[in-house]
C-alpha cells in the first residue's frame, strides 16, 4: 500500500486519508484501537456490507489492525462534499443547474431509502457526509461510523449525531434517533441545496420550507419530510416517488438504478386518428391508416396473441345487384342475434377491465365507417339502404346512431332479406 499524507477528514474517532490501495485510490479510515470497541467495529463493517448501493460508499476490503490502529479501506469519491457545493461555490466545481440538482437530490434520497429498507439508521446526515462525484454528479452517502441497525425499537449504537441536522424530537425531548430523524435531516439538506441558504435548525418546519422553496418542484415532498411531529412525518418510502417525479424530467441518469428508474416508456404513439369527427379525434388504440392497409375478407379477423395495433377492421359493405338467393333466408331477428355474437367476439378473453371501453370504440368504428357523413357530437343519424332485383325489394337495411356529448348512446343496425 502506498501511503499519503493527504488528510481527507478528521473526527472524534480518527482520520481518513487518501491512499493507494490495490492499484486504486481509497479513502482509508484509521481509528486508534482504544477509541472503538470490537463490537462497534464489527457493527460498522456489517453496515457497509449490507449497504451495497451506488449512492452509498463501499467497503473495499477487510478491516485490519496496523500500528495499533484499525484500518478501514473505503471507496474514494473523486469529487467534493455537498457542504462545498452548497455553501462554498467559489471552491466548488459543480454547477447547480436543475439537472445537476435533480441528480444529486434523487441520488442521496435513493441511498437513504436503501439504508432504511435494510433497517439501517445513519444518525449523522449532513452536507459534509454526502459526497458529489465530479463529472457524473453522483451523490454518495459516506461516514457510516455512527450508523446503527434499528430492529423492533432496539438500537445497535448510541446516539451521537450532530445537532445542526437533528430533528425536533431529538433536540427537545432527547428521543433516540430513528428513520424519521434521518428523513427530517434529509429534508433540511434538500431545502438548503435548492435555496443555497443555511437554515437555522429551530426554524425548519413546513411553513418555513414553503416560504423558502415557494413553487420549486421539491417543496411539497420536503414539507412532508420536516413535519415536527414524527408520527405525522413521511417516511422515505412515502416520499421517494415524489422526489423522483420532481427531478425526473431534467435528470441525467448516471447510475444503474437511475437508468432503470428513468428509462423511457416503450409506448410511442406516432399517428393520430385524423378524422374530423369529434368521436374519432385523438383515438390511439387503433391506427386507422394501418388498419385500412390490412383489410381482411373476414369481418372479425382477431388473433389474441397479437398486439392491438395489428387487429383488423371490418371491410366496408359493398351493395351490389345479385341474383335471387337460393335456400333459406335470414330473418331480421336472426341477423341481429348474429351481430350480437360478433360484437361479443370483439372482447379479448381475460381483459374484462378494458372490454367496456374497447367495445364502445369498436361499435363507433363499425357505426361510422359506412356512413356518408361524420357523426355529430350530439345528434341522430339514420341511414336506410335497399337492394332491388327485377323491380322488387330484395334486401333492406337500416342503421341508426344517436350521440350525446361525444358518446354513442344508441346504435342499431338492422338487415332484412325480404324473400
Amino acid at each position: 500500500m502506498a501511503y499519503s499524507t493527504a488528510t481527507l477528514a478528521e473526527g472524534c474517532f480518527g482520520k481518513v486519508y487518501k491512499e493507494k490501495y490495490n492499484d486504486t485510490w481509497a479513502a482509508v479510515k484509521k481509528v486508534p484501537q482504544q477509541l472503538i470497541s470490537r463490537k462497534d467495529l464489527e457493527r460498522e463493517c456489517e453496515v457497509y456490507k449490507r449497504a451495497e448501493h451506488p449512492n452509498i460508499v463501499k467497503l473495499l476490503d477487510k478491516v485490519t489492525l496496523r500500528d495499533r490502529k484499525w484500518v478501514i479501506p473505503l471507496e474514494f469519491i473523486f469529487g467534493e462534499d455537498l457542504e462545498t457545493t452548497i455553501f462554498h461555490s467559489f471552491k466548488s466545481k459543480i454547477q447547480l443547474t436543475p439537472s445537476n440538482k435533480a441528480t444529486i437530490i434523487i441520488g442521496m434520497c435513493e441511498g437513504l431509502f436503501y439504508l432504511h429498507n435494510k433497517d439501517i439508521v445513519h444518525q449523522d446526515l449532513k452536507p459534509d457526509n454526502i459526497m458529489v462525484e465530479h463529472g457524473t454528479n453522483r451523490a454518495v452517502i459516506i461516514d457510516l461510523g455512527l450508523a446503527k441497525f434499528f430492529r423492533h425499537g432496539l438500537n445497535s449504537a448510541i446516539d451521537r449525531g450532530n445537532e445542526a441536522y437533528s430533528a425536533p424530537e431529538v433536540l427537545q425531548m432527547g428521543t433516540q434517533r430513528s428513520h424519521r430523524s434521518d428523513v427530517w435531516a434529509m429534508g433540511k439538506i434538500i431545502a438548503e441545496l435548492c435555496a443555497r441558504v443555511r437554515l437555522p435548525t429551530p426554524s425548519v418546519c413546513p411553513a418555513k420550507i414553503k416560504e423558502t422553496l415557494k413553487d420549486q418542484p421539491y417543496c411539497k415532498a420536503v414539507c412532508r419530510m420536516v413535519e415536527p411531529d414524527p408520527s405525522l412525518r413521511a417516511s422515505m418510502a412515502a416520499v421517494i416517488s415524489d422526489i423522483r417525479r420532481a427531478g425526473g424530467a431534467g435528470i441525467v441518469a448516471n447510475t444503474p438504478i437511475q437508468r432503470e428508474l428513468f428509462k423511457p416508456s416503450l409506448t410511442n404513439i406516432t399517428d393520430r386518428n385524423r378524422s374530423p369527427s369529434p368521436m374519432n379525434r385523438g383515438a390511439n388504440l387503433l391506427n386507422r391508416d394501418q388498419l385500412a392497409q390490412n383489410r381482411s375478407p373476414s369481418p372479425l379477423n382477431i388473433n389474441k396473441s397479437e398486439p392491438l395495433q395489428n387487429w383488423e377492421r371490418t371491410p366496408r359493405l359493398q351493395i351490389v345487384n345479385r341474383t335471387p338467393q337460393v335456400g333459406p333466408s335470414i330473418s331480421a331477428p336472426g341477423r341481429i342475434a348474429e351481430d350480437k355474437t360478433k360484437n361479443q367476439a370483439l372482447i379479448p378473453a381475460g381483459k374484462a377491465e378494458i372490454s367496456s371501453e374497447f367495445m364502445k370504440m369498436k361499435l363507433h368504428q363499425q357505426a361510422a365507417k359506412d356512413l356518408p357523413c361524420n357523426l355529430p357530437t350530439t345528434g341522430r343519424v339514420m341511414v336506410r339502404r335497399f337492394e332491388e332485383i327485377n323491380g322488387e325489394c330484395d334486401r333492406w337495411e337500416q342503421t341508426e346512431v344517436v350521440t350525446r356529448n361525444g358518446k354513442i348512446v344508441k346504435y342499431e343496425d338492422v338487415k332484412v332479406d325480404t324473400k
